[in-house]
């Protein structure tokens, strides 16, 4: 066989693409790290879990969250396939309503953060802080979601993205979904499991 008839295999996708599913998958051993920590810090603890001053979570606050988060899924799948289709003037609508969601998502976090403080403290005891490491790491993500998502419905407002061209509308959304799936795993995890 000749070295000309020796190719490598096309890719389908732009390597920005495969660059986010890298950091993905970095930043998703990340938080199967700590969730694990946090199992493992429930399952050697002797005596009741959260550990007192802290209590079984409320359900109401981290529930609206969820819809939250899990309805942003929605326009951002919409943006990223009006992208490619080149409906790019509903794509600008859908960004936009995505990080309003995603800023929703974060003010109930802050609300749900001033009366958790009031009981507990990430210094409080090894549930506060692996509480407050888990879903602050997680309120950070989203944060940087959303300012990356008004970064590029600023550049689509302009009218930078085609059919043809665009990769940030596809990376964004991407990365939007991990935001939206990890939070699926930290709510099962930190707020659920608490009431088995």
């Amino acid at each position: 066989m000749t070295a000309s008839a020796v190719r490598a295999p096309a890719l389908t996708r732009e390597p920005g693409w495969y660059a986010m599913l890298l950091v993905i998958a970095t930043e998703a051993t990340v938080f199967a790290l700590l969730l694990a920590a946090y199992f493992f810090l429930q399952f050697t603890h002797e005596g009741a879990w959260p550990p007192p001053p802290a209590e079984v979570p409320r359900l109401l606050t981290p529930v609206l969250m969820t819809v939250l988060l899990t309805g942003s899924s929605i326009p951002a799948y919409l943006a990223d396939r009006g992208a490619r289709r080149g409906r790019m003037e509903r794509v600008g609508v859908l960004l936009g309503a995505t990080a309003v969601l995603g800023i929703a998502f974060l003010v109930l976090q802050v609300v749900e953060y001033r009366e958790k403080l009031d009981v507990f403290t990430p210094r409080t005891d090894a549930y506060g802080s692996a509480f407050y490491t888990v879903t602050g790491l997680h309120g950070a993500h989203v944060a940087f979601g959303v300012a990356a998502l008004l970064f590029v419905l600023a550049f689509t407002a302009l009218g930078r993205y085609s059919a043809r061209r665009h990769l940030a509308i596809e990376v964004v959304t991407l990365y939007w979904h991990f935001v939206h799936v990890v939070w699926l795993f930290v709510f099962a995890s930190l707020y659920l499991s608490p009431h088995l």
